[in-house]
């Protein structure tokens, strides 16, 4: 697979190189969703959590924006009973301190929880977030596209079809995304093929995805 990518950048683009430079910013740790294989989320007591403020998250992009970076990410732990509009007010709060900003925001999983949360249909609630300066989406909460692989990983987390549901949602709101597929834990190259096929199709009905990211996993300090 990466012998063709190169191959096909090779055709279409030669040797140029282009890149961004971002900033990203994890507004909270706390996170009731408990995947095993995370190393970043807190429970509400213990003693490092954190939560930004919007005000925090505002300068933290501003901040950004001065030493040069165009684009921001921004993405965090699922706290319990945070406020409908949550997502919508910390898209405000950075487009208001920088309105050129790229804001590349919100995994699949957490526009779930929003949509949970305002009682949206997701079209609207995707199309509310892009109106208020969402650009892109992450296509992260992916790690291996497959439920039973998922269960063991984390049952908590959202199920395949809520997933692809999102992600071709937000294309159809002219919002692209990324792709990602997290390898080296429990799954099996059979896993590895079917998501890729999975991805391909979704690609070649919407053409929203900006890239494909392989993410190794990282076991340290997981469960």
């Amino acid at each position: 697979m990466l012998v063709a990518a190169d191959a096909i950048r090779r055709e279409l683009v030669g040797n140029i190189v282009t890149y961004v430079v971002n900033r990203n910013i994890n507004f909270t740790n706390i996170c009731f969703v408990g995947c095993k294989f995370c190393a970043f989320s807190r429970g509400p007591r213990e003693p490092d959590t954190y939560f930004l403020s919007f005000d925090q998250i505002a300068e933290k992009a501003r901040e950004a924006w001065q030493l040069g970076a165009t684009e921001v990410c921004i993405q965090g732990g699922l706290p319990r009973d945070l406020p409908p509009f949550y997502y919508r007010d910390v898209l405000r709060a950075v487009k208001s301190a920088t309105p050129q900003m790229h804001i590349h925001a919100f995994s699949p999983m957490e526009i779930v929880y929003g949509v949970e949360l305002t009682g949206m249909p997701l079209h609207d609630y995707l199309s509310m977030l892009r109106d208020n300066g969402l650009d892109t989406l992450p296509g992260t909460a992916a790690e291996i596209l497959d439920d039973d692989v998922r269960f063991v990983l984390s049952r908590n987390k959202l199920a395949v079809h809520d997933w692809t549901s999102v992600i071709r949602t937000a294309h159809e709101c002219g919002i692209r995304t990324t792709s990602t597929l997290m390898y080296g834990h429990v799954e099996t190259p059979e896993h590895w093929v079917n998501q890729i096929l999975l991805l391909r199709d979704i690609q070649s009905q919407t053409g929203g995805f900006t890239e494909f990211v392989p993410l190794g996993f990282i076991h340290t300090n997981t469960i």
